[in-house]
């Protein structure tokens, strides 16, 4: 009878044993549960700690870029209302991708960035304005610490240009105009001279100019232009076409004042009604020139020549109409 009570026991015991793993094992799963929900949260706090800290990187990283763009258009605004020599506009150009940093630098260190000298720097802050490059660099470091907002949107060279054609309108339709469509119209032979800058003009306006004209000379070389002159004087003509755009070359002036001492009536097309040599012309046009670039762009400039030599053949349509002919009837010679 023993030894079914010991055998009863003995399941007894292993079902205890047995139990008491299965509660140890329970114990253990919950605080590896505990563990993992306490890792999780930790991570999750980690995450949205770095989100935050991102957030607030770009956010001061945008408004980086807000405050460098709009010191940006300050410096390029800035630029396009004083007339800058190409050297000194290549400088900005090259500022306009150094802020905020620029705000700070010193004449020496902008130009050794920039590839200038020390002193360019300092004529370009004079040119831009201001009394010295001190003042100037106050300038920039107020715009870019400033929140101030309220400063010229950046115009693109079209832009820009566009607005110069609207300009152009009052001068296609001012007296002047037909003042100058005259004295040209009455000329012969035509002179139309150019020079440096201006001497791609002064070939524009005479390629076409000789398709509907009897007698037209061009004159793009300086040491020329006196004789050029001359021979147009004796050769009967009246007046002469002259293309001033800046940097205004002293021989240009010089013609001009030839010119008019050999009783040559003066059509100036130029950039400015302010020009020195505005006294030496009987008839001022004016076209505004682009700015904004490194070099000057002439699109208003080449409307008002095409525009100029329209009405000048519109003087004569038969011999304009003659002209015009026989020179299409040459167009299967040299046309591809």
């Amino acid at each position: 009878m023993g030894g079914p009570m010991t055998l009863e026991k003995r399941a007894v015991a292993e079902r205890a044993v047995d139990k008491q793993a299965v509660d140890e094992q329970a114990v253990d799963e919950q605080a590896v549960d505990k563990r993992a929900v306490a890792e999780r949260a930790v991570a999750e706090q980690a995450v949205d700690k770095r989100a935050v800290a991102e957030r607030a990187m770009d956010e001061r990283a945008v408004e980086k870029r807000l405050d460098t763009g709009r010191a940006e258009d300050w410096l390029l605004d800035l630029a396009q209302r004083h007339r800058l020599s190409p050297t000194q506009r290549q400088i900005v150009q090259r500022m306009l991708g150094m802020f905020p940093d620029v705000a700070f630098l010193s004449t020496i260190e902008i130009a050794e960035q920039t590839g200038v000298s020390q002193p360019t720097v300092t004529r370009l802050a004079t040119a831009l304005g201001f009394a010295g490059y001190p003042e100037f660099r106050a300038s920039m470091r107020e715009v870019v610490l400033s929140r101030n907002t309220d400063i010229p949107d950046r115009h693109s060279a079209v832009d820009l240009e566009v607005a110069n054609l609207g300009a152009l309108k009052r001068v296609l339709d001012a007296e002047r105009m037909t003042a100058a469509v005259q004295l040209l119209a009455a000329t012969s032979p035509l002179g139309v001279i150019g020079l440096r800058a201006s001497a791609a003009l002064a070939d524009y306006f005479g390629y076409f100019a000789r398709r509907v004209l009897p007698a037209v000379h061009v004159e793009t070389d300086a040491s020329c232009v006196d004789d050029t002159l001359l021979e147009l004087r004796h050769q009967g003509a009246t007046a002469v076409l002259v293309f001033a755009m800046p940097r205004y070359p002293a021989a240009t002036v010089d013609a001009l004042r030839s010119a008019r001492r050999l009783g040559l009536a003066t059509v100036i097309v130029t950039d400015s009604a302010l020009v020195p040599f505005a006294p030496d012309a009987d008839v001022l046009l004016v076209a505004p020139v682009g700015t904004g670039l490194v070099f000057d762009s002439h699109a208003a400039v080449v409307v008002l020549a095409i525009s100029l030599l329209d009405a000048i053949a519109g003087t004569d349509p038969v011999r304009t109409q003659e002209r015009l002919e026989a020179h299409e009837a040459l167009v299967d010679r040299w046309a591809f």
